[in-house]
């Protein structure tokens, strides 16, 4: 919830029963249908198998996670905790600039939209209103950020870690032959991986991420002949 002033205030019912219903893959928002990258380059056979797939989230998507997004995530959950529009808007913009493939950025904000949408129909507030008044097509970071602005940060950094995590090894479960138990594994080792180093990542600016496997992937994926996924 949010004062009047839009500030985040104690939610009304149990803020820790909201986080895994926010974070439950049941929940609709939309991410089911994005590869972010990664059907392309299971077509290119750059990820094929269960012990590619474990490479990839740990050489690509963790470095991401750790040195751009989570610092990112600390910000944005900041601005949401003091009712700043304004500063959400702003670094909204900035992650734009940061996502060069066209098709990165319209999948951040597909799902940040469809979020937002839930958000504003079971749990509104004062921030919630005035961010989608201001900026209703926002990625996906920050309407995570004012999803769960009345949880403290290192959790709420988590459960963004996870949603990233989970995200690909659900949709690697279409793209190959990889079972789910061999998949839950794979999760595990990596969130074991991150939680190492991840109270370190929200005490840092954001570094930026050059990541030109996943983009060139992403690009390729809008002119693919054949595809199960959005980008």
């Amino acid at each position: 919830m949010a004062d009047s002033a839009g500030a985040a205030q104690p939610l009304r019912y149990d803020a820790w029963l909201w986080l895994m219903q926010a974070n439950d893959s049941q929940y609709p928002s939309g991410a089911y249908a994005h590869s972010y990258g990664l059907e392309e380059l299971v077509e290119a056979g750059v990820v094929k198998n269960a012990e590619g797939l474990e490479c990839f989230l740990e050489k690509q998507i963790l470095p991401a996670l750790l040195s751009f997004e989570l610092p990112y995530f600390v910000q944005a959950h900041r601005a949401a905790g003091r009712g700043d529009v304004a500063k959400l808007a702003e670094l909204d913009g900035e992650l734009d600039a940061w996502r060069l493939p066209a098709e990165t950025r319209d999948a951040s904000r597909r799902i940040g939209s469809r979020r937002l949408e839930l958000l504003r129909q079971l749990a509104p507030s004062p921030l919630v209103e005035n961010h989608a008044a201001n900026c209703p097509f926002s990625h996906h970071l920050i309407v995570t950020s004012i999803e769960l602005s009345s949880i403290p940060i290192a959790q709420a950094a988590r459960a963004f870690a996870f949603q990233t995590i989970t995200g690909f090894a659900t949709a690697s479960m279409k793209l190959m032959r990889i079972g789910q138990t061999v998949c839950q594994a794979i999760v595990r080792r990596t969130l074991d991986r991150i939680g190492m180093e991840i109270d370190v990542a929200l005490s840092r600016p954001p570094d930026g991420w050059f990541n030109p496997l996943l983009e060139i992937a992403s690009l390729r994926h809008a002119r693919a002949d054949a595809r199960l996924f959005i980008s």
